[in-house]
């Protein structure tokens, strides 16, 4: 794989793979970095991440130089040999869709020119590849979105978001873990808890796997 790094910060850098948001390399950086974190402490990082199209990698510039980093991770990527870059791990979730769930989705019927239940099956037939996990703890960045559903982000963005609001935004579709703000068109609800504390690995979606929303 070609690639290119840059500084995000003087203790984060970011191994770009793509200016493009690509399934197939999203597949490909999330294996590497699978395999990077299991030798983060041999590698003397601290943390490492996958992103749409970039691989991040954070580590503490009072024990390891930069240059070091780069060409440690660099040869990992350099030599690595790709296994299943397609995860078949996939999570169902359950949503109620429109009414005080998702009070966006008659805004959303309006701008695609769309029943609310063609909104409804088109978005529920669809199987997501979870890209990555951001913006809060265990929130999926989910890719796959029909074009048919394509809408822009609020105008304004709500103050309150209820937890496990289902929106979209864009090309994307996602989930609130939590209570926050939020701009995404909300559509649905899930009572689905996708990220605990208590839990060894607290987000229950992972990059790589993949998603399926289920109408109730």
């Amino acid at each position: 794989m070609n690639y290119k790094f840059f500084d995000i910060s003087d203790r984060t850098i970011s191994f770009n793979f793509s200016d493009n948001i690509d399934q197939t390399i999203n597949s490909k950086i999330v294996e590497i970095s699978f395999e990077i974190d299991k030798k983060r402490r041999h590698l003397d990082i601290v943390s490492c991440y996958p992103t749409y199209n970039s691989l991040v990698i954070d580590y503490d510039p009072i024990n390891i130089e930069r240059n070091v980093i780069i060409n440690r991770i660099s040869e990992l990527i350099d030599n690595f040999e790709f296994k299943n870059s397609n995860s078949d791990e996939l999570l169902e979730i359950d949503v109620n869709y429109g009414g005080g769930y998702g009070e966006d989705l008659k805004s959303v019927s309006e701008i695609t020119n769309l029943s609310e239940k063609e909104v409804i099956k088109i978005h529920s037939s669809v199987i997501y590849h979870v890209y990555m996990i951001g913006f809060s703890p265990g929130f999926p960045y989910l890719g796959g979105l029909n074009k048919k559903l394509i809408c822009p982000r609020l105008d304004s963005p709500r103050q309150v978001v209820p937890a496990g609001s289902v929106g979209i935004a864009d090309k994307q579709t996602g989930i609130y873990p939590f209570e926050s703000s939020g701009g995404w068109r909300l559509i649905g609800r899930t009572d689905e808890n996708l990220f605990d504390n208590n839990l060894v690995s607290p987000s229950i979606l992972k990059p790589g796997m993949k998603l399926k929303f289920n109408e109730i």
